[in-house]
């Protein structure tokens, strides 16, 4: 059904008004996707980090740690500056972004699909996830009315066999159009909710809306609505269990998130970080000197608000 997802602003994706190249060309230019590329553990950059060090031995840590970077100073209220503007920096720095495959309940019970990347784990007791939407007053997301009106939806993760699927589902048909026959992924029967789930995905939650907030900005017009849901049920493919931590295996599920403008980003090398516990390391001879040098100074950083950007 129409819209639903939460990818585009006005001129910020590829429809009018974009700064987009022809996408097909600049595709041909790129390598092929590589299926055999699986997610694997490396060490950390620095196995060897000690306390106080700050900054790690990785190449770009010199660009990280300069004195004389400068900053764009954004004020808001007080630097001239578009919510396009905004929404671009935004999604491209508070990056990499899950990606939550919205279905919902149209009001003649056909389901709706919406991939939301403004989507977020906000608690573990009670299990809630959090999705927002944006839309001024005048153009409300289908998958919003529609969870304000059922107070329910599901959340189905998002993985590499049906990413093209998923970014599918934020076409911006019209209304009567199904986005689950244009992607040609399976709507599954949920347990406690009406809404269904997506077969394929290896996870998949079934929520009941705690809240939704409309959100305001400056002038007072509605910009955003924040839903909170409950996961009343959750489904995990049982292959996708990691053997010895219980745990969901990403080498299983193989995750995808978003990163600004239209990229999608794969997660195919991690690294652990064991957490330091106090009791273990006091006593550490690195730990006691970070202790003894103290935080370091204030940087005072000489940039100045900027009066428009860009």
């Amino acid at each position: 059904m129409t819209g639903g997802d939460t990818y585009g602003v006005p001129g910020a994706g590829a429809g009018g008004g974009s700064k987009y190249k022809p996408f097909k060309e600049e595709e041909a230019k790129r390598p092929p996707f590589d299926p055999s590329l699986s997610y694997n553990l490396t060490k950390a950059p620095d196995v060897d980090f000690a306390a106080g060090s700050g900054l790690n031995s990785h190449p770009a840590s010199s660009s990280f740690s300069s004195d004389d970077a400068s900053f764009h100073v954004i004020q808001i209220g007080k630097t001239k500056v578009t919510p396009g503007t905004m929404y671009k920096l935004m999604i491209s720095s508070i990056a990499p972004r899950p990606v939550a495959l919205v279905t919902t309940l149209n009001e003649d019970g056909s389901p709706n699909l919406a991939p939301i990347s403004w989507y977020q784990m906000v608690s573990q007791d009670p299990a809630m996830v959090m999705i927002s939407f944006g839309g001024g007053e005048n153009r409300r997301k289908d998958s919003e009315n529609n969870i304000k009106r059922l107070k329910e939806f599901s959340v189905s993760s998002s993985s590499e066999p049906y990413a093209e699927a998923l970014n599918f589902a934020s076409v911006d048909c019209p209304e009567g159009v199904s986005e689950y026959a244009l992607t040609g992924l399976t709507p599954v029967k949920s347990k406690v909710i009406k809404t269904p789930r997506v077969k394929e995905s290896p996870m998949s939650m079934e929520c009941e809306v705690e809240y939704t907030r409309d959100i305001h900005n400056d002038e007072g017009k509605h910009t955003t609505t924040l839903v909170l849901g409950r996961v009343r049920v959750m489904h995990i493919r049982k292959d996708t269990i990691h053997p010895d931590t219980g745990a969901v295996d990403a080498s299983k599920t193989l995750p995808i998130t978003r990163i600004g403008g239209l990229q999608y980003a794969r997660t195919s090398t991690g690294y652990e970080l064991e957490r330091p516990k106090w009791s273990e390391i006091k006593d550490r001879p690195d730990v006691q000197a970070a202790l003894k040098r103290g935080p370091k100074e204030w940087f005072d950083n000489k940039d100045q608000v900027l009066e428009a950007y860009p």
